[in-house]
């Protein structure tokens, strides 16, 4: 191919190969070529049948019971649905939008991309979590957080940088569970969307509003603006307006 094309399209090095610019460019545009190839299969197919893909990502704070139960009654609505859930942090979610690998995801915080069209948005109040019954002057100087991309880790450095203080002592984790059960086991304490306090789980933890410059946070659900939103992709989006996230 670089041969035919009379270009260089990857680096190679001793642990493997990387796109160069130009190879990167070319990835685009053969991306771009496949996923409207997928849309045309997609745009012909009988409606009755409601046949197709749908390639979600959600950001962990966000993947919930009600974001579950929004997307258990979408498949049993649409049984022929074939759908893959990708959980990440939002700039990778950002990303694997931008390289065409996802139809639609939901990330946190700012989008910063012409190429994105955000199709609905969340606003979140951003608490301090800690164990209940912990008197504010024993919250745990442990914090629990996501990988660095977490925007909700960026607020935490923020908040405590505004105090004078660091979080010099995380404990790094991928799923939301993992990290409520530090905050609920007393070993840590993390700063985190109220909403993924469930009404069954609020009493085992306390929730304390962070100040107002950080308090808000919202998370949007995105797709690429260049392409445009077949059947499933669309019924995905009005299953979730109207059921208000």
């Amino acid at each position: 191919m670089e041969s035919d094309l009379g270009v260089t399209l990857f680096n190679r090095h001793p642990k493997g190969v990387s796109l160069t610019e130009r190879g990167f460019i070319f990835y685009e545009h053969a991306a771009s070529i496949n996923k409207r190839a997928e849309e045309a299969v997609a745009a012909v197919q009988d409606a009755e049948n409601f046949e197709g893909k749908l390639a979600i990502g959600v950001v962990e704070t966000l993947a919930s019971n009600k974001f579950m139960n929004i997307l258990s009654d979408f498949k049993k609505q649409h049984p022929n649905v074939s759908i893959s859930l990708i959980t990440g942090t939002s700039p990778k979610l950002l990303e694997m939008i931008q390289k065409y690998k996802l139809d639609a995801a939901f990330i946190t915080g700012q989008t910063k991309s012409n190429l994105i069209e955000v199709e609905y948005t969340i606003q979140d109040v951003v608490s301090l979590i800690t164990k209940r019954g912990v008197k504010p002057e024993q919250t745990p100087k442990t914090w629990a957080v996501f990988p660095e991309g977490c925007p909700f880790r960026k607020v935490l450095v923020e908040w405590l940088d505004s105090t004078g203080d660091k979080p010099t002592n995380v404990i790094e984790v991928n799923t939301l569970d993992t990290l409520l059960n530090c905050v609920k086991s007393g070993l840590a304490s993390a700063v985190l969307p109220l909403s993924v306090i469930s009404e069954t789980q609020a009493k085992e933890y306390n929730s304390t509003p962070l100040p107002k410059e950080y308090l808000l946070m919202q998370t949007h659900l995105v797709r690429r603006k260049d392409l445009n939103t077949n059947r499933v992709l669309t019924s995905f989006i009005e299953q979730i307006n109207k059921n208000e996230l």
